[in-house]
């Protein structure tokens, strides 16, 4: 098996190795390879190895397939060098290529540097002294050098409390006042104060509730002075504060696009002036400034947890699909194919088929309640057992009764399964099955209305302990029975309308002729033409048999 290289415009060489692996292709973030460009459907097309032969094969896609030059319809070998057209993209198996090389030039090479200015780092990042200036001018340099030294500041990854605790230190430098704090708020503990400035021995700064409902509340930076005085100053200060001798202070918000995240306080006393407005607007402009960071960084931790998470699900999936059967298998006299599609990164769907040593086959489809990890760890579990009871002599009614108690035992009562299990004997096309709360399987034979397949019995494990019936068909040649999950026929378009059981119906009978995988590429189609690129909502899973 000679491992190929998937090379995607804009993307890096993407590997294909692996023997049973296959990797789907699509405008959907749900498949292995995603492309999105409006071009291609959601799921476009799918790269298989089996026997050592990497197989490419179209999924129904509204523009097409095309693998050197011709569109495909059915699956076809790739090799080294092949070009594969999905929509307008253009994909190519082969080597990974080389970007153009980077060269350092001689000094000779360089064009002259006569005419510029160049200068150190130091001297841009430090701001001359120039004392003959006049004071205003002397301090809106030293503003414009803190807050310099603090956007490069927040151009680091620096962590939030010590950001907080240097923001607190330029202005206790810029505005010098006699006590300074910076409180967080969080949604378990409340406020908490992350640093604070004061005289050595100073004694709790003890904030008024009106002060920090001003902050909080009703987002308002807040300026008073001669607190002594003012019978506004008495209702935002404590009395602590108008004991202390203090004569002005100010609390900003620190606030981002709409949410407080805390507070920043500063407070003087003679000989220092009252704080004025410029002080104001230029505490609220440092904690603007750090807000943005402190925003930042939690925007970051958050993408960092969606990304393992996201990492985890793939895994997940990657791992699931392991457990799904790849090609299916070649039983004379028979055709049989088999497809799940999920709507999220783990399904809920179950699709397989177990060879039995008296010669029967056991098949089955299931579909999990709910959507997710849960629902996907009990498809897993449902899966396990189905391989575990292969040599079980079991009917499909015993088998959908034991299930029923097991899985009811690992769940907490609201999760219950649907599902369609039936044995074939390939010798005589008998085929018993028991359809345990499921979709009615549809039974298509040449020149006759299609027969449903309806339910015999209670989801398994929704009432455990409760009995199921079994029936046996006899598959006559060209006759073809689809069994499907719901994600299928309540799939909706852009007006919420659902796609339906007729007109599955309807395409089944206009396509039963046609080999399985192309109706299985013809269902998806329909059904991506049908959607018009709203969102699945659930699984779609397919299993088909065909007596040839």
């Amino acid at each position: 098996m000679t491992n190929l290289v998937l090379h995607v415009p804009g993307r890096p060489p993407f590997q294909l190795e692996g023997e049973g692996r296959s990797w789907t292709l699509g405008r959907s973030s749900q498949n292995d390879v995603a492309i999105p460009d409006v071009s291609l459907s959601r799921h476009h097309a799918r790269i298989s190895w089996k026997d050592g032969v990497a197989y490419l094969e179209d999924l129904g896609s509204l523009n097409g397939t095309s693998l050197n030059g011709e569109r495909i319809t059915t699956a076809h070998p790739l090799q080294d060098g092949d070009e594969i057209l999905l929509g307008q993209v253009l994909l190519r198996l082969g080597s990974p290529s080389r970007g153009p090389r980077v060269h350092i030039g001689a000094e000779s090479d360089q064009s002259s540097s006569a005419g510029s200015l160049v200068l150190p780092l130091e001297r841009i990042r430090a701001l001359p002294e120039r004392r003959s200036e006049a004071p205003q001018t002397l301090r809106l340099r030293e503003v414009i050098q803190e807050i310099q030294s603090l956007t490069l500041e927040l151009l680091q990854d620096t962590p939030p409390e010590e950001l907080l605790s240097n923001l607190l230190d330029r202005l206790w430098t810029l505005l010098k006042p006699w006590r300074a704090a910076v409180l967080i708020l969080d949604s378990q503990s409340g406020l908490h104060t992350v640093a604070s400035r004061g005289p050595e021995g100073n004694q709790p700064i003890l904030l008024a509730r009106s002060l920090v409902d001003a902050a909080l509340e009703r987002k308002e930076s807040v300026l008073f002075n001669d607190l002594g005085d003012s019978q506004d100053g008495q209702g935002l200060a404590s009395p602590s504060l108008v004991l202390s001798g203090i004569t002005s202070a100010l609390v900003t918000p620190l606030e981002h696009q709409g949410v407080v995240k805390g507070l920043l306080y500063l407070d003087s006393r003679a000989p220092r002036l009252p704080f004025d407005e410029e002080d104001l607007r230029l505490a609220n402009t440092f904690a603007h400034l750090a807000t943005a960071k402190l925003e930042q960084a939690r925007m970051r931790e958050e993408a960092m947890a969606r990304k393992k998470l996201d990492q985890e699900l793939d895994l997940a999936r990657h791992i699931q699909q392991g457990l799904l059967p790849g090609f299916p298998p070649e039983i004379a006299g028979y055709e049989i194919q088999g497809n799940n599609l999920p709507s999220r990164q783990v399904s809920g769907d179950l699709f397989g088929w177990w060879p039995r040593s008296d010669g029967r086959w056991l098949f089955c489809l299931a579909d999990v309640s709910g959507k997710g990890l849960g629902p996907g760890l009990l498809m897993a579990s449902m899966q396990a057992t189905l391989e575990a009871w292969t040599e079980r002599d079991l009917s499909t009614a015993d088998m959908a009764f034991q299930l029923s108690r097991m899985l009811a035992r690992h769940t907490d009562g609201r999760r219950f399964v649907t599902a369609f299990l039936a044995l074939l004997d390939p010798r005589t096309g008998a085929l018993t099955y028991t359809n345990a709360g499921h979709n009615p399987a549809l039974l298509l034979r040449p020149g006759r209305p299609v027969e449903t397949l309806d339910a015999q019995g209670l989801p398994i494990a929704m009432l455990p302990g409760h009995p199921y019936a079994e029936a046996t068909l006899q598959l006559a040649p060209r006759d073809l029975l689809v069994v499907y999950t719901d994600g299928i026929t309540e799939a909706t378009d852009p007006g919420n309308e659902e796609f339906g059981a007729e007109a599955l119906q309807s395409l089944l009978v206009a396509k039963q002729h046609e080999p399985l995988l192309a109706l299985d590429a013809a269902i998806l189609g329909e059904l991506d033409r049908f959607t018009q690129g709203a969102p699945y909502q659930d699984d779609r899973t397919l299993l088909m048999l065909r007596r040839i």
